[in-house]
């Protein structure tokens, strides 16, 4: 007997267009036609007998039938497109797995580890690219990013990496006329380098160590970290940091932290994948790694050697 089930192009389309809220983002998403996308969803509630989707605004938000299919599709959907990619991959660990991580932290943190990897699976090739914040992995063909943040992302599943202590950090010269020996006090006669990634790095350092009457929210302000460390070194102010991405610099005494100890961030970086695809042997076989691995523990021998 035949399943009682809608196509699975319909099910796409919907699930798509309630991912973005517009039939035409999902049509992009899809390689379709807006029209396409919206007869498919036409033809789904006329199937099922209920309105999925109501308009408000120029927005299309999810009715609570809607809401409810959608809750109970999802998981199979899922499920569908985990069986499929491992069938495609032969079921085995081979293949290429593209890993997506911001620029400093793979290339100071993760990079340095990945022999070990490849030692344990030479039949898996890894794509190593740059990428800041959350990506889009299915139309970049990303199977893993590292992120930041609290580990709580709808849909993805998070490995804990690493956590992040940041520490104020200049050029000697910045220093060299006080008749003191620095202290966190002495931030306020400085400007403070702003990262754009870290809005609130140096308010959050500030209230921590009782300098509440500081200005940590204003000052020149550095895409990444390397754009921030290069300025700090040469004499513009104080950038905020974190240690792994200055122990080379601190070590060559290129810059200095003489304003206090690192403290810690209350975020840590995440291996993260699509829950979707997280049984994908050749995924699977690199979070497996990085969980034996103890990452935290290997990262903190590397950057011990930070000096305030």
């Amino acid at each position: 007997m035949s399943r009682r089930i809608p196509s699975l192009k319909a099910l796409s389309c919907f699930e798509q267009t309630a991912r973005f809220g517009s039939a035409s983002r999902a049509a992009d998403e899809l390689y379709l036609t807006q029209s396409a996308v919206s007869r498919q969803i036409q033809g789904l509630e006329n199937w099922l007998g209920c309105k999925l989707f109501a308009r408000e605004k120029q927005r299309l938000v999810l009715t609570p039938e809607g809401e409810s299919y959608l809750q109970s599709i999802r998981p199979a959907l899922d499920q569908l497109e985990s069986a499929t990619l491992t069938v495609l991959s032969g079921g085995s660990e081979s293949g290429v797995l593209t890993v997506a991580a911001p620029p400093t932290f793979g290339s100071r943190c993760l990079i340095p580890l990945l022999p070990q990897f490849r030692t344990k699976h030479p039949e898996i090739a890894i794509n190593f690219i740059s990428r800041i914040g959350m990506p889009d992995f299915d139309r970049e063909q990303i199977d893993i990013a590292v992120l930041f943040g609290q580990g709580s992302w709808t849909d993805l599943e998070a490995h804990i990496l690493h956590g992040e202590e940041m520490v104020p950090i200049c050029g000697p010269q910045l220093i060299a006329n006080l008749d003191h020996p620095p202290s966190a006090d002495d931030l306020r006669h400085f400007p403070l380098l702003h990262i754009a990634t870290r809005p609130r790095g140096w308010a959050d350092w500030l209230d921590a160590s009782g300098l509440r009457d500081i200005d940590g929210e204003n000052g020149p302000k550095f895409e990444h970290f390397t754009m921030a460390m290069q300025a700090a070194a040469a004499g513009l102010g104080v950038a905020l940091l974190p240690t792994f991405a200055i122990e080379d610099e601190l070590k060559s005494g290129r810059i200095v932290a003489p304003f206090g100890p690192p403290k810690a961030s209350p975020f840590h970086y995440y291996a993260c994948c699509p829950s979707s695809r997280a049984r994908l042997p050749k995924i699977r076989a690199f979070m497996n790694w990085l969980d034996q691995l103890d990452t935290a523990s290997q990262l903190a021998g590397k950057t011990a050697g930070t000096k305030t």
